[in-house]
C-alpha cells in the first residue's frame, strides 16, 4: 500500500518538523522515491509517484517556483518538501491555490533541518514498502494462478488485510498495454495509482496477466464506484495516448471468494474492452456475464455458426433479410406490427420470412425454449462483430 505523505506526516513529522500547507486530498498517494531537484530539467527523467524535494536555489521568484510545481504535477509527481530559510522564505497564496486544485501536497521544513536525512530515511522507507507490497502482491497472485495455495496466503495476508471480511477486484486495462516493456509498465502503473484518491481501506495494487489489479478491502461498494469514476476522470487528463477501460468485480465475502471477484472483474473489464465501454460492473452486464465468463471462445463460436449459419449463407445467395428478421422476431417478442413498423415492411412479407426462417432452421419459435438459443447467438454476433473471435482459426 506504499509509504504516503501522510504516514510522513504521522510518523516524522516532528522529527523532520514537516508542515502541509496545500494538497491534503494528494496526502494519501505512495510514493516511491525521493529526489533532491534544483532544476526542472531533471523532472522529463522521473517516472512518476516520486516526492520531491528542494532548498529553492534554483527558483529564486514565485513565479519560477510555480513553474517548477506545474512540471511536478505533469510528470506526476507525488508531491513537494521545500526547505524553507535560505532561498525561499514565503510561499505565496497563488501556488497554494494551485496545489490545492491539483490535490498536489505541499510542505514546507525549516533550513535547520538536515535534508540528506530526511530524503535517506524516507527513501529507505519506500524501499520497505515497496517490498512488503510486493510480497502482498504475490500471494494474491498465486491464489489467481492456483487456488491451491488458498489458505497458505490466506494465513499470510491476515496481518494485513480482514480475510474474513470482503474483498472486490477492479481491473483496469490499457489500450496496447501488452507492448509495454517493464519499464513503460512501470511508469503507467505509478500514474494510474495516482489518479486514485486516498483509499480508506486495507488494498493491494498490482499489474498481472495483461491488466493493472486492484484489490480492495471491506470498502463499501458506493465509496467504490466514486473512487473509480474520479480516478477514471483524472487518468483521461494525465494519461495521455492510451485508452483506458475499467472493470468491476463483485463484492464477495471472505478472502476464499477474491478469485470470484476477480474472474468477474476480467468478464467486465473483457466487455469493456470489446464494445469500448470506459468503466462497467459485473452487475451491469445482463446476459454477458455468461457469455463473458466461458473460457472457452470456441463453444461460442460454434454455437453462433451453428444456429445462424443457415440464414447468412441463405442471405449471402439470395441478397435476402432472413438474420435480420429474425433478429426483430425475437427482440420484439414477435410483434409482428412493431417489425412492420421497424422494417417498413407488409405484414405478410414478414409472414412469409419468417415461414422460410422456421423452413432453414428447423424450429418453430413458439416457445421460450425453441427462442432462446438463437437470442444468445445474437449477443454473439456482436462479439463476432466486435472481433472477440479473431485469435480462432
Amino acid at each position: 500500500m506504499g509509504f504516503t505523505i501522510e504516514d510522513a506526516l504521522l510518523q516524522t513529522g516532528q522529527q523532520y518538523k514537516l508542515t502541509l500547507l496545500a494538497g491534503k486530498n494528494g496526502c494519501g498517494n505512495a510514493m516511491s522515491w525521493v529526489h533532491m531537484i534544483e532544476d526542472t530539467t531533471i523532472i522529463k527523467q522521473l517516472w512518476g509517484k516520486e516526492l520531491a524535494v528542494t532548498t529553492g536555489l534554483g527558483f529564486p521568484t514565485s513565479e519560477a517556483l510555480k513553474k517548477f510545481i506545474e512540471c511536478l504535477v505533469r510528470y506526476h509527481s507525488v508531491g513537494l518538501i521545500i526547505n524553507t530559510g535560505k532561498y525561499i522564505f514565503d510561499i505565496s497564496q497563488d501556488i497554494i491555490d494551485y496545489c490545492n486544485e491539483q490535490d498536489f501536497p505541499l510542505l514546507i521544513t525549516p533550513w535547520e533541518v538536515h535534508m540528506a536525512d530526511l530524503i535517506k530515511d524516507f527513501s529507505m522507507r519506500c524501499l520497505s514498502s515497496e517490498k512488503e507490497d510486493r510480497q502482498i502482491s504475490k500471494y494474491f497472485k498465486n491464489v489467481f494462478m492456483n487456488v491451491q495455495h488458498l489458505e497458505d496466503s490466506r494465513q499470510q495476508l491476515m496481518s494485513t488485510f480482514d480475510v474474513d471480511g470482503y474483498f472486490q477486484v477492479l481491473l483496469i486495462g490499457i489500450e496496447n498495454a501488452d507492448l509495454f516493456d517493464t519499464i513503460e509498465r512501470r511508469r503507467i502503473s505509478f500514474q494510474i495509482e495516482l489518479c486514485f484518491e486516498k483509499v480508506e481501506c486495507a488494498y493491494s495494487f498490482f499489474w498481472f496477466d495483461g491488466h493493472f489489479v486492484m484489490i480492495v478491502n471491506n470498502l463499501d461498494e458506493e465509496e467504490l464506484n466514486v473512487i473509480v469514476e474520479n480516478m477514471y476522470q483524472r487518468a483521461k487528463k494525465r494519461i495521455v495516448g492510451h485508452l483506458i477501460h475499467l472493470g468491476i468485480g463483485t463484492r464477495m465475502k471472505d478472502f476464499r471468494n477474491v478469485i470470484l471477484s476477480y474472474k468477474r472483474a476480467l468478464a467486465a473489464v473483457n466487455m469493456a474492452i470489446l464494445f469500448q465501454y470506459p468503466v462497467i460492473s459485473f452487475e451491469e452486464m445482463g446476459v454477458y456475464q455468461i457469455l463473458f465468463l466461458i473460457e472457452d471462445k470456441q463453444v461460442l463460436k460454434q454455437i453462433h455458426d451453428r444456429l445462424l449459419n443457415p440464414l447468412i449463407k441463405y442471405d449471402q445467395k439470395h441478397h435476402g433479410e432472413l438474420e435480420k428478421t429474425l433478429y426483430y422476431y425475437l427482440k420484439y417478442d414477435a410483434h409482428q406490427q412493431t417489425m412492420s413498423k421497424e422494417l417498413y415492411m407488409h405484414r405478410n412479407t414478414i409472414q412469409y420470412r419468417l415461414g422460410k426462417i422456421k423452413e432453414l432452421i428447423g424450429n418453430d419459435l413458439v416457445t421460450f425454449e425453441e427462442k432462446m438459443p438463437y437470442m444468445l447467438a445474437f449477443y454473439i454476433k456482436k462479439m463476432l462483430e466486435n472481433h472477440y473471435f479473431d485469435e480462432l482459426v
